[in-house]
């Protein structure tokens, strides 16, 4: 159990001064400027800026006094930085806050007042204080002109992430392959990125104050309808277009807008999809073409993966098989091939797998047994996930062997000498 007090956004607070880099800060001259001007302001000999972290408060700057650190049970900041408001103490051993604090007591201190420094989001990183040792009291113009320094401080201790943000921003905005567009609450073009500049033939002074849709929605009516109401109704929204550039060419790209509230801004992030929506376009083309062929072939086409099991068989192969379509996905080439006949199908399996390409003769049984003799010809393939699978196609070649042993009979019967 604490023996302090906490703010209830604790834990955010922390992570802030964590995203602020400011655990274990440490003491920095550029701020004695700062504690020298409180004393000047509130007419008192010491003062000091801090930073209140989980256990500790951390001093930045002080005067008037030599210290480094205090554990935070000790101190008397902490409840302006559990309240986020101003603490004013004019006699600390008449106040239940501080007159059995070891520190206010070792110190001699008297008077105190606290300004708490606040991030935008309203966490209290830290405070500036004055202090006295003599009862006293302070005036509102004073306490005034303690909060604006506070603003001060917050502002500068945040600037220096806030700085490396703005400078990384910046790096990506210019080397990113991505587009970036920024745009102001009423979706015209402030600024974007030299990929946007490329593609779409902009020029800066020529596109700033283009509304989004002038540039990027003459034919995307229905896509750019989600851009109603927005920043207002949605923190973000998403959205595909597509732009016809000055070559004639089509360029389509993925949206997504982010309001920044901070900056009165819209952050667009954009993909360039153009080429693989076009290999979409071909590959669903090419597997729509392969399933009609594959559905009207004359002869016997089929796949199977590399065990057997049967995946498709087409339309032609089921009528001549007798089999279902639904009833094919069932099967295993060991139930389309006679039992005597498993040893040479296992020898199949084993060259298809070893050569990804095999041909010649097989027999397979309709569903009512009887056996069809095949010439087929198969290829390995691989899916959409990599895993290997053979397409077939065969010719039932059944009625030509049944001719040619008849014939075969025939000329052996006729060449037998007379008797």
């Amino acid at each position: 159990m604490t023996k302090y007090i906490i703010p209830d956004n604790e834990i955010g607070r922390l992570k802030k001064l964590e995203f602020f880099d400011l655990l274990n800060f440490g003491k920095d001259p550029q701020f004695d400027v700062f504690v020298e001007t409180a004393c000047l302001i509130a007419d008192c000999p010491a003062s000091l800026i801090s930073i209140m972290e989980s256990e500790t408060q951390t001093i930045q700057s002080c005067i008037g006094m030599e210290i480094d650190s205090v554990e935070r049970e000790n101190t008397v900041c902490q409840y302006s930085i559990a309240s986020g408001e101003v603490v004013i103490i004019n006699d600390t051993l008449l106040d239940d806050r501080s007159r059995n604090n070891p520190l206010i007591l070792e110190g001699g201190i008297r008077f105190y007042a606290g300004i708490p420094f606040i991030d935008d989001e309203g966490f209290a990183l830290g405070t500036i204080c004055v202090i006295d040792y003599k009862p006293r009291t302070i005036t509102d113009s004073q306490i005034t002109a303690l909060k604006k320094l506070a603003d001060v401080i917050g502002k500068l201790l945040t600037a220096k992430r806030k700085t490396i943000y703005a400078e990384y921003f910046q790096q990506l905005f210019n080397i990113s392959n991505n587009l970036i567009c920024v745009l102001d609450e009423e979706l015209k073009l402030k600024d974007f990125n030299p990929v946007v500049e490329k593609i779409f033939s902009l020029q800066k002074e020529d596109a700033f104050g283009l509304g989004f849709s002038q540039i990027f929605g003459e034919d995307n009516n229905e896509q750019l309808s989600k851009l109603k109401g927005f920043p207002k109704s949605s923190n973000e929204v998403s959205f595909t277009t597509s732009t016809i550039i000055e070559d004639g060419s089509s360029v389509i790209v993925e949206w997504v807008l982010k309001p920044n509230k901070e900056l009165s801004e819209i952050f667009c992030f954009g993909i360039n999809i153009t080429e693989q929506t076009e290999e979409k376009r071909q590959l669903e083309s090419s597997e729509r073409r392969f399933r009609s062929f594959f559905e009207n072939a004359i002869g016997l086409m089929s796949m199977h993966d590399m065990e057997g099991n049967i995946l498709a068989v087409n339309e032609k192969g089921r009528e001549t098989l007798h089999y279902s379509e639904n009833e094919v996905k069932d099967l295993n080439l060991k139930d389309l091939v006679p039992e005597q006949n498993w040893p040479a199908l296992e020898q199949y399996l084993e060259r298809i797998k070893k050569n990804g390409e095999d041909f010649g003769n097989m027999i397979l049984k309709t569903k009512e047994g009887e056996e069809l003799i095949w010439m087929y010809h198969n290829l390995v393939e691989l899916d959409e996930e990599g895993k290997p699978y053979v397409v077939s196609t065969a010719l039932n070649v059944t009625e030509r062997m049944t001719l040619e042993k008849d014939l075969i009979y025939t000329k052996k019967c006729w060449s037998r000498p007379a008797r």
